[in-house]
């Protein structure tokens, strides 16, 4: 497969509401750029995964994924992933909370030609498959200040179609791995049941944000304790119970404010507030203006 400079995969899911911009940067090396604004992507083929080095820096939202053995395993913003095929995803991809940004990496080692510019920089992906993939095939881990600048840097010329440009700060990338500590952060792994419980509480509770529903009262509905609730939820979620429906509610309030002309008191309704001022406080610290300042501004709801 030859480099382009163009997109070699370009998808748009559902009325727009993801995309994804692959650029085969040699024989067996792949970039891609995820925008992706759905809960749920298709996994693609499996023999994608088959004797492949898969690298994920999340830059913003959560992606969970299935593994074989009932496992999950959940990769946070600013956290990054290394695996192998012992670690390939068993089903499609979740993404609480329908957002999630982030650069992929696909190297198939028994792709690459003799002189790869992966080779020629240094590069020893053996290595870098043997330092960080022996817990199970997958690693996960925080990343540091240099490995975050490289991703957010690389993001930033997402559009730009410049393989040379990409090319050079998938070496420093790999390169800076080497910087993380090799013991793997594998403390996010859920079973089925547990993402199961906090899915079918989200739903249930963003189907109608005019109710107030306590962790407690979720918890007893799926027969579990509230702190196992909780230690779900902000696993899963990426937030605590309260903060993560309180911005569910002011992502509701603001796109009404921007799309009906229902009065500010009966949009504080609907999502769960009585008192219009206090409805007002929590707008304002979510969003920086008041409710009404908000519904002034042009164009202010995030795409």
């Amino acid at each position: 497969m030859e480099p382009i400079e163009k997109p070699i995969h370009d998808v748009q899911y559902q009325e727009g509401k993801g995309k994804i911009d692959i650029y085969a940067l040699e024989k067996g090396v792949h970039l891609s750029f995820n925008q992706i604004g759905t809960d749920r992507w298709h996994k693609g083929d499996d023999a994608v995964y088959q004797q492949t080095l898969v690298l994920n820096f999340c830059l913003q939202g959560r992606c969970d994924v299935t593994f074989s053995k009932n496992k999950y395993a959940i990769l946070s913003q600013g956290q990054l992933s290394i695996s192998n095929d012992l670690a390939a995803p068993t089903t499609d991809f979740h993404y609480p909370g329908s957002f999630y940004e982030g650069i992929q990496l696909f190297i198939h080692p028994a792709l690459l030609p003799k002189d790869n510019f992966l080779t020629q920089l240094g590069v020893d992906i053996g290595s870098i498959e043997r330092s960080f993939c022996q817990n199970a095939g997958l690693y996960l881990h925080t990343m540091n200040e240099e490995i975050k600048e490289l991703a957010d840097t690389l993001w930033k010329q997402k559009d730009q179609g410049n393989l040379g440009l990409y090319r050079f700060y998938t070496v420093r990338l790999l390169h800076a791995l080497h910087t993380l500590s090799q013991t793997s952060k594998i403390d996010t792994f859920y079973t089925r049941s547990q993402i199961a419980i906090v899915m079918d509480a989200e739903r249930f509770v963003l189907s109608d944000l005019s109710v107030k529903r306590t962790a407690k009262e979720l918890a007893d509905r799926y027969g579990i304790s509230e702190s196992s609730f909780k230690q779900y939820v902000k696993g899963i979620l990426g937030e605590n119970y309260l903060t993560y429906f309180r911005k569910k509610k002011m992502e509701l309030a603001a796109k009404l404010l921007k799309t009906s002309q229902l009065k500010i008191i009966d949009i504080a309704s609907k999502v769960g507030y009585e008192n219009q001022s206090k409805f007002s406080k929590v707008f304002t610290e979510e969003y920086g203006m008041s409710p009404l300042e908000f519904r002034r501004m042009p164009d202010t709801l995030s795409e």
